[in-house]
């Protein structure tokens, strides 16, 4: 369209235009596109937020603790590794500044080989080393940091400090040695770990010169046994199926014991086929009788007894800061499977550290906690950047029945197959276990229990591999690491 514009004195002074004119529902649209797009921006950004969150709490620690991480390789060059204290700060493990680089060296390193672990660049890292590898390569913003930044160009990593005793752990390590086995002393009430000692043992300081025989060793002193180790419970299992005797109001019930059971054609001796007579829950448990427990179990079922297993986490994750293999028992296929599993054979295998457990939730009133082995991340001016505090994992029983299961086991340590785990002036609750692997090869040692019984302060268990009768190899070690352990503050 054209349009002419006319001023003064009758001159032109518009030039022609073309004028389009939007409609308006194209405007609406223009504005909603407008709105979709800026939309989209949040959504993309949110989600990048997220997973930046999600980075920092869950993978991160994956990251720092992959040994085939190659910044971190080429980063770590940079990096005065963190420290890691005992309980009492007494150093552990440090890294030292040397003119060729930096030197990583263990205080006792043999006795503390599988809980932190080894660093190596060639063969990565285990245990602690591994784990808390992101706070030992972190540096806080402390001025003795940022005078090392400014300084030499190399960063200190935060310092770990441990809940684990270095003198108890060292005596518990010295009373394995020459055996194969573990060690493990909790305090019931929170979950902390004093010692766990694992036989046999490697120095981390030794890694790069010995990587192929360790690796070969039939022994596998790499494996932390106290953590990782599966093995048949025995009797110390009957704790668990006392348990569950008592949550079905079966105590009452007298077994007549004849020293062996018949299961479908299978015979289930006693302990050298001792015959106990009419037996109830009580000296069931002290004279540790099989024939009682089989046929309790037998009537509990492949339900009750799988629930209670569960109830006390076997064959769930074991929330803690260690690498813990899970603890397992199987649905009964058969009677046999039931009957084996009663008494903690057949297919049913657990770890030192979850028999330590089991104790410390009897002694805590029923309430099983969080085993952990960090108490704190320090900087290099010792002022705590993260503490951890105990954890309640389950209830896995009521007081009446911890108290219950209590007094037997103070009957079993004062008259029955647990009295060389005896201490003097001080009622230790205990159960001994004996299990057997087959072949020609001597039984597993078990035993585990915790003191005072009337305050416990301290759970333990110990298990000798192929130690023979639990009564005679592992309650003399627990006695004497029970007294140790009572020094312990």
């Amino acid at each position: 369209m054209l349009h002419q514009y006319h001023g003064r004195k009758n001159r032109l002074i518009g030039k022609p235009c073309n004028i389009s004119r939007l409609k308006v529902s194209e405007v609406i649209q223009l504005k909603n596109r407008t709105k979709i797009i800026k939309y989209a921006y949040l959504s993309l950004f949110s989600l990048i937020c997220l997973y930046l969150l999600y980075f920092n709490l869950f993978e991160s620690r994956l990251i720092y603790s992959n040994s085939y991480n190659r910044r971190l390789r080429e980063s770590s060059g940079n990096v005065i590794r963190g420290s890691i204290l005992d309980k009492n700060g007494e150093v552990l493990a440090k890294s030292t500044k040397y003119k060729a680089g930096v030197k990583r060296t263990y205080a006792y390193p043999r006795y503390f080989s599988h809980v932190i672990g080894y660093s190596s660049e060639k063969y990565g890292s285990s245990g602690l080393e591994a784990l808390y590898n992101k706070e030992l390569m972190s540096a806080s913003d402390t001025m003795e940091d940022l005078r090392s930044k400014i300084n030499d160009y190399y960063i200190k990593g935060s310092n770990i400090v441990l809940t684990m005793d270095r003198s108890l752990q060292v005596y518990a390590s010295d009373l394995l040695r020459g055996k194969k086995g573990a060690i493990v002393v909790l305090r019931p009430g929170t979950g902390e770990i004093l010692a766990m000692a694992s036989k046999p043992d490697f120095d981390p300081s030794g890694i790069q010169n010995n990587w192929e025989s360790l690796i070969n060793d039939k022994n596998s002193p790499l494996l932390n046994r106290a953590s990782e180790g599966l093995y048949p419970p025995g009797s110390i299992f009957k704790l668990v199926i006392a348990s569950s005797i008592l949550a079905n109001n079966l105590q009452d019930n007298e077994i007549e014991c004849t020293g062996e059971v018949n299961v479908d054609g299978y015979t289930i001796k006693d302990s050298e086929g001792k015959s106990h007579g009419s037996i109830t829950l009580g000296d069931a448990l002290k004279y540790s009788c099989n024939s009682y427990f089989i046929k309790q179990g037998l009537k509990l079922g492949n339900t009750n007894l799988y629930n209670e297993a569960a109830k006390f986490r076997l064959n769930k994750k074991v929330q803690t800061d260690i690498k813990v293999s899970e603890s397992v028992f199987p649905s009964g296929k058969d009677s046999r499977s039931i009957a084996q599993q009663s008494i903690g054979q057949g297919e049913v295998l657990m770890t030192p550290l979850h028999a330590a457990m089991i104790a410390a939730a009897i002694a805590n009133d029923g309430i099983m906690m969080r085993p952990y082995v960090v108490s704190s991340i320090r900087d290099g001016e010792n002022k705590i950047i993260k503490e951890f505090k105990p954890k309640q994992i389950a209830r896995i029983m009521n007081q009446n029945t911890a108290d219950i299961i209590t007094g037997m086991m103070i009957e079993t340590v004062e008259s029955g197959t647990g009295t060389r785990a005896k201490v003097s002036k001080v009622d230790v609750a205990g159960k001994t276990g004996t299990a057997e692997v087959g072949g020609n090869q001597k039984s597993h040692a078990w035993f585990v229990g915790f003191a005072p019984a009337d305050s416990p302060q301290v759970a333990i268990a110990v298990l000798i591999e192929n130690g023979g009768g639990g009564g005679s190899a592992a309650a003399p070690i627990a006695s004497k690491v029970l007294k140790k352990a009572f020094s312990i503050k």
